[in-house]
């Protein structure tokens, strides 16, 4: 059977006020020393907990990528690879235990590895491109969130991208913000070139 998250592009392309974002399917082995670098970050620790030696690491993203229920992307702006992201099926997911999920539901995590894209406005973004992305090639009625709810900078931007809140969720390892971005209400607000913008998606690159 092929998943919801299974049925998304390989990569797809944004453009935004002139500056080209994309996401890429991660490819193992080859993307290994960069999440490794990535992942031991003094930034990125404390939320992803994944500095771990490479074998350990290499091992752990085995088993992700053969798990059917998400799909893992590079981030890039500009032809550099500067973050990873999560793409995954709410319902199937973990968060599925704490929420009323619809089974096409889908989420994200997102980390930037490179401090070179700091402090120069890409979150915001980032954040369109992913929301794009999803409901463009998937049948999802909304987007799902979990970030820790001490994650100050998602949510200094993430209402105004129509990400609403919902409720705090008590999980193991972190208290999480539930946030629901709703289709048609993030469409009607961001329609298509209406911040001059562009796409393009490929399958199997």
């Amino acid at each position: 059977m092929t998943t919801v998250s299974r049925q998304l592009p390989d990569y797809y392309e944004y453009e935004e006020e002139g500056t080209t974002y994309y996401l890429k399917q991660v490819r193992y082995p080859e993307h290994m020393p960069l999440l490794h670098r990535w992942m031991h970050e003094p930034h990125v620790i404390p939320q992803w907990q994944l500095n771990l030696p490479l074998v350990a690491l290499s091992v752990y993203y085995e088993k992700m990528l053969a798990d059917d229920h998400h799909r893992l992307y590079l981030v890039g702006i500009n032809g550099q690879d500067v973050g990873y992201t999560e793409i995954y099926e709410g319902k199937r997911d973990r968060l599925g235990r704490y929420y009323n999920g619809d089974p096409d539901d889908l989420g994200w995590h997102l980390l930037f590895g490179e401090t070179s894209a700091f402090g120069k406005g890409h979150l915001r973004p980032v954040i369109r491109m992913l929301s794009y992305f999803i409901f463009e090639n998937s049948n999802a009625k909304k987007i799902v969130g979990e970030p820790d709810h001490t994650v100050k900078p998602y949510a200094a931007v993430v209402a105004e991208l129509c990400y609403e809140l919902q409720r705090l969720i008590p999980m193991p390892e972190k208290t999480a913000a539930l946030y629901y971005c709703d289709r048609d209400t993030f469409l009607a607000k961001f329609p298509k070139n209406s911040l001059n913008t562009s796409y393009k998606a490929q399958v199997n690159v």
